[in-house]
């Protein structure tokens, strides 16, 4: 109890010294408790002080302008104790008083002036401060903002809705300043199981984008995916663990606006230092990338006049995560965030940066049963006991069957390769579980090369492709289970994995596949990474991947010249050696190569058999000796 009295004493004292006009006198006294340790009364009190030291000046001495770095400060402060708050009149009051003197945020003011009155129907002063801010914005706030004519606003709407989504509910803006930007909400579907919201109305202002710099709009709208339990009611949205994600859209939209900025790709807008997006998550900036869950398709938007509006999506970020992009680049940062960090936010998600070892992602994973099996905890699914595996010991048993699988794979599966292809196996469930190789997952690890960019075009699951295969499964459960009623809607979006094991569901999905790959192969005809195997048997004790790049030259009958071995794409790596041949005189580029065996090379030059297990960033120059020589020109990123 000792602590208590403790706690009463330095909240009297401080509450004294407010009273008194000791506006510093009362921030220190309530500093002087650690964070941890101060009431809802101490915050609340706190954030007041600085408002009013912000505005008025200790002792009420005045100031010219109001301190916008102490506004912020009483604002966040007040921020921290939303959650408490939103029901107390007195909050909501001290909310409004600080956004209302805030630079630019009269229209946020207004809208806790409004929940203030209707807290406390009998305030005088809340009726009053409503009317102030109300005139104030109706006599100095623009309200003529640059708005999309009738037609262009026809246009973004239904590129919104064809590419993203239906949205039935719009949150419309009050207070348009200078653009008038809404929020078009588009619930979870079945092949996005969350929340969109895109903005309508930041591409009606033109960025003014350099000269010089290409394949850049200068129109421009965004976008962000919440997880399906995001709270997006109107109560909900009154507290900030909830509405940063709007506000963040706002603020993004109006930055071109306000100062006088362009936005293109790979761009990052930071918070001031030492800020978050809110007290519940670490993230404190934002980086702009193309929606490409969505598809290609869905990236711009044609107006009717020629002009094209870019569509982004917005990931917010770690500090460190923005420091990274800003020494390195965009791509760069990429490469070590997964699409797990991208496609839907989580304010409390791993950081790329400084957890990076503790995340759990392989770019050569097409599917992982665990992800399936959690589906089922989480929603109660009543399921056969190997659901989770079904459709992908179908998509397995289609590679085998269709000599998919590279040489690795088979030597070490033999007798399930055989079993497969002689008909007597159909059901590789259990397999996938079971055995250590397979890890409960499916990888383009085990797969050759027309397998893997089979695999990379057909489940990537997005990235411009019309088709997902489990896109496809999703499909054929719509039929099997037609005119059925769910428990809700969560439930049946992920019907396929409630659909009984069957011949029938084994043939239907394989014969599906086999359209796809027709597709493909017609789509991509002239592809290098289609082409036939050149049936060569590997080289003598080779266990690696069995491709390289070749130079056209050297297939024409020129003699290697130089060699190199690249560390391929992690997705590639179950096909490709990462070993580039090229003749004398080409450039360093494989836009004149194709891909051929090792035992090909091998064959055409056989002394290359002896430096094939040299590790990447290897480099060798044939000399006038005609001897290969190692060269250490080569560059440190094919290591």
């Amino acid at each position: 109890m000792k602590g208590v009295g403790n706690s009463t004493r330095v909240l009297e004292k401080a509450e004294l010294l407010k009273s008194l006009g000791e506006y510093s006198g009362c921030i220190r006294t309530i500093e002087s408790v650690p964070e941890e340790e101060r009431s809802y009364r101490m915050t609340l009190l706190l954030g007041w002080a600085y408002s009013d030291l912000a505005v008025l000046g200790d002792k009420d001495s005045g100031r010219d302008e109001p301190d916008q770095e102490l506004l912020g400060k009483a604002v966040s402060i007040l921020e921290s104790v939303g959650d408490q708050g939103k029901e107390d009149p007195t909050w909501n009051a001290r909310m409004c008083y600080a956004l209302w003197m805030t630079d630019g945020r009269e229209a946020d003011a207004l809208e806790y002036a409004m929940i203030w009155k209707e807290l406390d129907p009998n305030s005088e002063d809340a009726r009053k401060q409503e009317v102030t801010i109300r005139r104030y914005i109706d006599e100095n706030v623009d309200q003529n903002p640059e708005m999309y004519d009738e037609a262009q606003w026809d246009a973004v709407e239904d590129h919104i809705a064809e590419h993203f989504g239906d949205f039935p509910n719009v949150f419309h803006e009050l207070v348009s300043p200078d653009i008038h930007v809404d929020i078009c909400i588009i619930p979870p579907r079945r092949d996005h199981d969350y929340y969109t919201l895109v903005t309508m109305g930041m591409g009606a202002h033109e960025m003014d984008v350099p000269e010089g710099i290409e394949d850049v709009r200068r129109r421009a709208e965004v976008l962000i995916n919440l997880p399906r339990d995001w709270r997006l009611d109107e109560e909900s949205l009154q507290d900030n663990r909830w509405y940063w994600p709007i506000r963040m859209l706002k603020d993004v939209a109006r930055l071109p606006v306000s100062t006088g900025c362009w936005l293109g790709w790979g761009h990052t807008v930071g918070m001031d230092e030492g800020e978050r997006y809110d007290e519940s998550t670490e993230l404190c900036g934002c980086i702009l990338l193309s929606p490409g869950v969505f598809g290609e398709d869905s990236y711009r938007c044609a107006l009717p006049d020629g002009d094209e509006i870019e569509f982004f999506q917005v990931i917010p970020l770690y500090q460190e995560e923005i420091q990274h992009k800003i020494e390195n680049d965009a791509e760069t940062l990429l490469d070590v965030m997964n699409d797990d960090l991208l496609e839907v936010i989580d304010p409390l998600r791993l950081n790329a940066v400084t957890d990076f070892d503790r995340i759990d992602h392989d770019d050569a994973v097409m599917d992982d049963a665990r992800r399936h099996q959690r589906i089922i905890d989480r929603l109660g699914l009543d399921t056969e006991k190997l659901a989770a595996y079904g459709h992908m010991s179908i998509y397995l048993e289609w590679c085998i069957r269709h000599g998919m699988m590279n040489g690795s794979f088979v030597s070490r599966h033999r007798e399930v390769v055989e079993s497969v292809r002689s008909g007597e196996m159909t059901d590789l469930r259990g397999f996938i579980q079971d055995d250590p190789d397979m890890d409960g997952r499916l990888t383009t690890l085990h797969l050759n090369r027309i397998g893997s960019f089979f695999t990379q075009w057909y489940n990537w699951g997005d990235k411009s492709n019309p088709y997902e295969f489990l896109r496809d499964v999703k499909d054929y459960v719509d039929t099997v289970f037609e005119g059925r009623e769910w428990r809700d809607e969560e439930e049946m979006f992920n019907a396929y994995l409630l659909v009984p094991w069957s011949d029938e569901y084994r043939l239907r999905m394989m014969d599906t596949i086999d359209e796809r790959f027709a597709q493909l192969m017609e789509s991509f005809q002239d592809s290098p990474w289609l082409v036939e195997d050149d049936g060569f048997p590997d080289p003598d004790g080779w266990g690696g991947a069995r491709d390289c790049a070749v130079s056209e030259r050297i297939i024409s009958g020129e003699p290697i010249g130089y060699c190199l071995r690249r560390r391929p794409e992690r997705e590639d790596e179950g096909w490709e050696s990462g070993w580039c041949f090229f003749a004398d005189d080409d450039d360093d580029s494989r836009e004149r190569m194709v891909f051929r065996s090792l035992g090909y090379i091998c064959d055409l030059s056989p002394d290359i058999r002896r430096i094939l297990d040299l590790p990447y960033g290897t480099a060798f120059m044939r000399e006038e000796d005609g001897m290969l020589h190692p060269y250490e020109g080569n560059d440190e990123e094919d290591r």
